[in-house]
């Protein structure tokens, strides 16, 4: 628990700068963004900790998608950091694991993927 308030604090932190210009608000496609602990890779924790709603809070997230960079074949061995649930307007929803960067190491975002597999295993998820 105390690596999630480093990280909220880090979050306010980046946030607090940034005003409500008029209009941003509705151009801003993410309504809601939930964080959970993670425990394991390919599995995503139900137990959300902390939910940001608000247009200073949620742009962090959605501004972290936009500017990050797609990278192959990387191993990551280690548990994620965080798992969360982007709400957009709408109704869609897209969820990710969330390795938070090292010295020398960058932060590491990967999309959730749910595939329906056959027989006894259809209920397995498993993140390409």
């Amino acid at each position: 628990m105390n690596k999630m308030m480093k990280w909220v604090d880090a979050i306010r932190t980046i946030t607090a700068p940034f005003g409500d210009p008029i209009g941003e608000i509705e151009n801003e496609e993410v309504e809601r963004v939930k964080v959970a602990e993670s425990t394991v890779r390919g599995i995503m924790n139900p137990e959300v900790k902390l939910e940001f709603h608000e247009l200073s809070q949620v742009r962090v997230f959605a501004e972290m998608l936009r500017s990050s960079e797609e990278i192959e074949d990387i191993e990551i061995e280690v548990a994620p950091d965080f798992d969360l649930l982007l709400q957009f307007k709408g109704g869609k929803q897209e969820r990710y694991q969330l390795w938070l960067g090292q010295p020398e190491h960058p932060s590491v975002i990967t999309e959730f993927n749910e595939q329906t597999l056959s027989g006894d295993y259809r209920n397995i998820r498993r993140i390409n």
